[in-house]
């Protein structure tokens, strides 16, 4: 009776032990099969969304041609980031065939959507990757540094835009997201080149994305009227019309009372 105790005993107690780790197992499992649902909701409701608003224009297959030779393939925009990008930025669905495709616009979905159609375009080309950035880990000085070697030259070290000649612009980066700094240096827009790797890894886009945030905040404005932030050369230019304009009324009144 007492080894028969002392069995049983033993058998509870191993089966106490072992409880928690099995549970915590099938928990994992549940956990991982809830996500792996989730992911394919996901793709199931971009997929969707793919073929009522995208299909007429690139195609059934996001991966292949397009329908028209003026829209490019989704395979080569740069997958899931793009998509994101173009999304959130309102650029596309592209409200009109005439005027240029880079203006931005208000967004036609909801984060949702945009975040199911991007996942889906990006499993279906190969890219499903979306940046992630962080300007409080930014450093603002290495930014205004990077931004001159590289951005500025286009944007405007205000980032202010400027048309670049032909149907090319540059915008105005002075209302632009991180996420949409970090997205367009990643795909490389337009004309614009792709900037990834070297200075321009997760700490530097980072401190692109920080000095870009700190233009909208206009933390360099040091007083007067910026004029639409465009440089001296046109602020100086309103400056003269305004002063001559001033001195040639000055002049006539002065002139009709003798």
């Amino acid at each position: 009776m007492r080894r028969t105790l002392v069995l049983l005993g033993g058998i509870g107690l191993l089966a106490l032990l072992l409880t928690p780790a099995t549970g915590s197992a099938s928990s994992a499992a549940r956990a991982a099969q809830v996500r792996a649902q989730t992911a394919q909701d996901t793709l199931a409701f971009g997929r969707t969304l793919y073929q009522q608003g995208c299909v007429s224009c690139h195609g059934l297959d996001p991966a292949g041609p397009s329908n028209y030779p003026t829209v490019p393939s989704l395979a080569d925009v740069g997958g899931a980031s793009a998509v994101d990008w173009v999304l959130r930025t309102g650029r596309m669905p592209w409200r009109s065939t005439v005027g240029p495709a880079i203006e931005r616009g208000k967004p036609k979905y909801n984060e949702s959507e945009t975040r199911a159609l991007s996942l889906y375009v990006g499993e279906a080309v190969g890219d499903s990757d979306l940046p992630t950035v962080d300007i409080g880990q930014g450093d603002v000085k290495r930014g205004r540094d990077l931004y001159a070697q590289a951005c500025a030259a286009c944007h405007g070290m205000n980032g202010a835009g400027a048309a670049l000649g032909g149907a090319n612009i540059a915008p105005s980066l002075r209302d632009v997201a991180p996420l949409d700094t970090a997205e367009a240096m990643r795909i490389g827009p337009g004309v614009m080149p792709v900037f990834e790797g070297g200075d321009y890894d997760a700490a530097g886009v980072n401190s692109i994305a920080a000095y870009v945030h700190s233009l909208k905040t206009g933390a360099d404005d040091v007083g007067g009227a910026p004029i639409g932030g465009k440089g001296p050369v046109p602020e100086g230019f309103v400056a003269w019309v305004i002063g001559l304009g001033a001195l040639i009324l000055v002049a006539k009144r002065i002139g009709g009372k003798t």
